[in-house]
């Protein structure tokens, strides 16, 4: 129980301080779903309260260990003008009903590892690091977030309407409403995809760091969905036309397969697979066909793409495969950082090279950044999820 209350702290800490990452954030839902720990995680962060703790430890200073004392030395406590930040991370480590230790903070992490990757021809070198693929939460309407991962197989439901668990996929009952309910999420994480069925029968991909946004049950006289990151669509036919929002595109469709890119600081990308769709962008428009893909630059510029290879790449990760055509190291970095959890830091600035190959899933990271380095001369450093790219 201490454990769990002390990570609960630790995790606490990082949301006040707007230090908490995306899995960070998928173990602190699943926390705060066992019994009590809504309760004491609001108690965590309640200002007034956070501040009756510390002048109570003020007032008992010099019952408290050593280090309290290093705590009131760091943070200056007697200065009248602390603010909110150092109030809550110090509140972190001695709010009582938490059960936190003061090792947090004065006690240091294990230390990582750091390693020089090298260049590996062969993939059987290197224990895979394949991660869960399913790396998902579910958030219904109002409610709480909760880990699709842990979620047993059944239906649950939201707003009223059965949803089943399959494995890696999601269904919705397609029973009708006449009203709209307020909007469900789905969310990979970093590393992660899922499946789902939509209250209408269509059918939506998600790829590593995405979110989806739609109604429990379509109701009124059209289907509206929204996509941050990456996801791939098989829309079903319907007289009502169905929408799909995308950082500033509007993409209008009447059954067809396409997929839609849509990470942040990047272009926005609908690719077409099959069928017919109509691409909007503030007073731009354009209409798609077959092997045809529509680019919303960041300079707010709509375009279309008609070489096939384009789209032969943009559907490559569905396949479970990364597919490279002339593409500069950042643009791959980026993908592989979203694909196996990783974080990229530049010591410097990367050269002008480019870089074709094909690479799948499955593949050791440690294997393919193996392979970069061999081909680039680049040095890639592992430091725990981590990587530095020295030119």
């Amino acid at each position: 129980m201490a454990t769990t209350n002390n990570r609960l702290a630790e995790l606490a800490f990082k949301r006040l301080t707007h230090d908490l990452s995306e899995t960070e954030s998928f173990e602190l839902n699943r926390i705060l779903q066992e019994p009590g720990k809504q309760k004491l995680f609001e108690e965590m962060m309640d200002p007034p309260r956070m501040e009756a703790e510390v002048k109570k430890l003020e007032e008992a200073d010099r019952h408290m260990p050593a280090s309290w004392q290093q705590i009131k030395a760091a943070y200056h406590f007697n200065n009248k003008s602390i603010g909110w930040k150092r109030y809550a991370r110090v509140a972190a480590v001695v709010l009582p009903l938490a059960g936190i230790a003061a090792w947090y903070f004065f006690i240091k992490p294990a230390a990582q590892t750091t390693a020089t990757v090298t260049p590996a021809p062969a993939k059987t070198q290197y224990a895979s690091n394949e991660p869960k693929s399913e790396k998902a939460v579910w958030k219904r309407a109002a409610g709480l977030a909760v880990s699709l991962d842990d979620l047993k197989n059944g239906v649950a439901y939201s707003s009223g309407v059965p949803v089943t668990k399959n494995d890696s996929e999601l269904v919705y009952s397609s029973a009708r409403r006449s009203d709209i309910p307020l909007p469900d999420t789905v969310q990979t994480l970093r590393g992660g995809y899922y499946r789902l069925r939509l209250p209408d029968g269509s059918k939506v991909v998600l790829n590593s760091a995405s979110t989806v946004f739609f109604a429990a049950a379509f109701g009124g006289n059209d289907r509206q969905v929204s996509i941050n990151g990456e996801a791939w669509f098989e829309v079903a036919k319907d007289a009502r036309p169905f929408y799909v929002h995308a950082s500033g595109m509007k993409i209008q469709v009447y059954g067809t397969r396409f997929n839609v890119q849509a990470y942040p600081d990047e272009d926005v990308k609908t690719s077409l697979l099959e069928g017919s769709v109509k691409v909007t962008a503030g007073k731009q428009n354009l209409s798609l066909k077959p092997g045809e893909q529509a680019v919303l630059t960041r300079k707010k510029k709509l375009e279309k793409v008609t070489d096939s290879s384009a789209i032969k790449k943009a559907i490559a990760w569905k396949n479970g495969a990364f597919l490279f055509e002339n593409d500069d190291l950042r643009t791959i970095l980026d993908q592989l950082g979203r694909r196996y959890n990783l974080d990229v830091e530049y010591k410097g600035d990367l050269p002008n090279k480019t870089f074709d190959g094909t690479f799948y899933r499955k593949d050791p990271v440690e294997y393919i950044l193996g392979v970069l380095q061999e081909r680039t001369g680049i040095r890639f450093i592992k430091e725990g999820n981590k990587i530095i790219i020295k030119p």
